[in-house]
Formats: structure tokens, C-alpha cells, sequence
């Protein structure tokens, strides 16, 4: 039975990245082919914002992390939460969830966290959709540790 991987899109090299330029990463997807894997894209920037778009930061504010534009600070975190909701309810047979490193909703542990000032705190930590694939129990790796 071929593993079902969930994959962000814009590593296919699909237009889907807040600035609207393409980032893909074709060596990942050749190697997820070659061993047969079921490939099952996601991007719930481009499904709930479209592309291009403001950019976002992970954002420690007093009701927790939150995805905020970086300029407007518009928390954009419930849309992005819904769609991982949604994503993983329809999907309930992922094997392994692969995000775009240092993305705001789809870094497994490599994303940028901030204080309300503009801080950096970490870079170790999980976006938005990457969160909710670990919290249910989905192995999830950052596209560049498969490399």
C-alpha cells in the first residue's frame, strides 16, 4: 500500500507562495514519485487568502500563537485553523504530512516566532497547519530534512 503523504504545494512549484513567485522543490517530488507514494497537496495561505498576499509572522500575543500579517497585523490564524481542520478530516488516512520549512502555517520546526514587538524568540517552532497535523498524532518533517 503506497504511504499518502500531505504536501506543501508550493514545493510541487505551484503558484501558491504569499509573494506569488514559484519556490518548488522537484527533487522531493521526484523522490516521493519514485517510491510510490499517494501525494496529496495543500496550501491553506493560498485557499483562504489568496496569492499573492501579505505576508504573515508567527506571534506570541496574550490569547497564544497567532499567524499575523506582517505589516497590517491582521490575525489570520481561525481560516488557516479551519482549513487544517478540514483538510485532516477528509484525509484521516495521512501517513506523513511534509511542510515548507519556515512557513508560518506549514513549518513543522523550523518556523520563525516573534514577540508582539517584532522579537525573534525562536526558529524551532511549528506553523499553524503543522501544529494540527501534530496534534493528531501525524508524522511531520519540514521538506528540507527529506533532502
Amino acid at each position: 500500500m503506497a504511504k499518502k503523504i500531505a504536501l506543501s504545494a508550493c514545493l510541487a512549484g505551484k503558484n501558491c507562495r504569499y509573494n506569488g513567485e514559484r519556490k518548488g522543490n522537484p527533487e522531493l517530488i521526484e523522490k516521493l514519485e519514485k517510491e510510490g507514494c499517494e501525494i496529496v497537496y495543500f496550501c491553506p495561505e493560498d485557499a483562504c487568502f489568496g496569492t499573492p498576499r501579505e505576508a504573515m509572522d508567527l506571534t506570541v500575543t496574550p490569547e497564544g500563537v497567532k499567524a499575523l500579517t506582517k505589516f497590517s497585523r491582521e490575525d489570520r490564524t481561525g481560516p488557516i485553523v479551519e482549513y487544517a481542520e478540514k483538510f485532516f478530516e477528509e484525509h484521516p488516512d495521512i501517513d506523513l504530512f511534509v511542510g515548507k520549512a519556515r512557513s508560518p502555517s506549514c513549518g513543522v520546526c523550523t518556523g520563525k516566532l516573534y514577540d508582539e514587538e517584532g522579537n525573534l524568540i525562536s526558529e524551532k517552532e511549528a506553523g499553524i497547519m503543522a501544529a494540527e497535523a501534530k496534534a493528531r498524532g501525524v508524522e511531520a518533517k519540514d521538506d528540507e530534512s527529506l533532502m
